[in-house]
């Protein structure tokens, strides 16, 4: 009985001080709410403040703030600063840590302590950015290895297909129409990206591929969604018809106007505008009383970019709308675009300890549904809400490129060369 008793007192000290263990060691800060004065500065245009801020809170031990989403807003930061290369570095990192937090570690998951893992579309739009960065470098050939992962079947099967039966019969409020899974989980950006770092790097049949599939995309896009390539319509109807490819009688079906001739001799520029403020997660209250998760929209000031050229102008269209594709898969309770269901093993583990040991069991539990929604409130906010575009043809030279948008105007220089194509990634607020 002696021993009974004191193997006994030992199991029982043994829990007290794993239970406070678990309490003392609480729960990881919001990455949000902690970096909300480093999207303001941001917003400002005041990169090297934000930067540093958000230098200053990852150095915070007691934020825990995850390395994944630090590093996704220093590349984000870094290329609306304009500094290529450096958020190129960054992104490159990015990548890594998103790999490495697909991994599921039991620990994590009987504890809650889960890494932010980055969603499809996210994740698509930090190779689409890092292509971009390297386009801006002049480095075409890295820029189309990086934008083909943007397209490429295996990273849509790695972050979407295994996650869509659970996802639809999970979180769904309403399932999503076939007809408008394309549009609501490809990006079209990183398609655009893509053809153009196979066009700028010579690779003509595989950018008409990726533009193809691109415009596609947003034929079938829903009644009202802001994404249309018709800038590219008379591009992809040459391209057809010199590639001669088998498409070609599908192009002369859907587009109805003529080839647009070109100026002798002239280059071509493509502009892409990156402009808005992503949605941010939030509480909504339903009117039966429910409170549930959706995506709010964040304010900013709408409408299109213009590009004027001596004299001449020419109007972007928006490619793609991360805030729109955000907000209709808010609508249809698909908040997250990917997600991972709780490891079965752990959750077993954690029920059996809260029959076993209901004070520590009951906490393991209490720990996970916090974490879990601070999970849901992280993002990746400093991405922009659209991806507007506008290509003109122009004469060979040095060329006085003006932006202007809702009371904004820059101007770039840009070395227009005969018959070749320059990029000009505008950041803008």
């Amino acid at each position: 009985m002696g021993l009974f008793v004191s193997t006994s007192g030992t199991l029982v000290s043994r829990l007290i001080g794993v239970v406070l263990l678990v309490v003392f060691s609480g729960c990881r800060a919001s990455y949000v709410q902690h970096t909300s004065r480093i999207q303001t500065l941001a917003d400002e245009g005041r990169f090297d403040e934000a930067l540093a801020e958000l230098d200053t809170a990852a150095r915070n031990e007691e934020l825990e703030l995850d390395p994944l989403l630090v590093a996704a807003d220093r590349g984000g930061l870094l290329h609306r600063a304009g500094d290529w290369e450096a958020s190129s570095r960054v992104f490159v990192e990015a990548s890594r840590l998103a790999d490495e937090h697909e991994v599921v570690r039991l620990s994590e998951e009987f504890t809650g302590n889960i890494p932010w893992r980055m969603g499809a579309l996210e994740r698509q739009t930090l190779h689409t950015l890092n292509a971009l960065n390297y386009l801006q470098l002049g480095r075409a050939d890295e820029a189309a290895v990086e934008a083909r992962l943007t397209s490429a079947l295996n990273l849509q099967r790695h972050l979407m297909q295994r996650y869509d039966v659970q996802l639809e019969h999970h979180l769904l409020a309403i399932p999503i129409d076939e007809e408008l899974r394309p549009y609501l989980v490809q990006s079209v950006i990183g398609l655009y990206v893509s053809g153009l770092a196979h066009e700028v790097a010579g690779n003509e049949e595989s950018a008409f591929i990726d533009y193809l599939a691109a415009w596609r995309i947003t034929r079938s896009a829903p009644r009202g969604a802001p994404s249309s390539m018709t800038h590219l319509e008379p591009w992809l109807l040459a391209q057809a018809r010199r590639l001669g490819r088998p498409e070609l009688e599908e192009l002369e079906r859907a587009i109805q106007a003529p080839v647009a001739p070109g100026l002798d001799g002239a280059g071509e520029l493509v502009v892409v505008v990156e402009t808005g403020k992503l949605p941010q997660r939030c509480i909504l209250e339903r009117a039966e009383g429910q409170r549930v998760w959706s995506a709010c929209p964040r304010p900013w000031v709408r409408g299109q970019a213009r590009v004027e050229v001596e004299g001449a102008g020419w109007e972007t269209e928006t490619v793609t709308s991360l805030e729109n594709l955000l907000l209709r898969r808010g609508n249809v309770g698909a908040l997250l675009d990917a997600t991972r269901q709780p490891n079965l093993w752990a959750r077993v583990g954690a029920l059996s300890l809260f029959v076993v040991v209901p004070p520590l069991g009951g906490y393991l539990l209490f720990r996970t549904s916090i974490e879990h929604s601070t999970q849901i409130e992280q993002g990746w906010l400093s991405l922009p809400a659209e991806f507007q575009v506008a290509r003109l043809s122009l004469p060979p030279g040095r060329q006085t490129v003006r932006i202007l948008r809702a009371g904004t105007e820059l101007t770039r220089e840009v070395d227009i060369t005969a018959r070749g194509l320059q990029v000009l990634v505008v950041p803008m607020h």
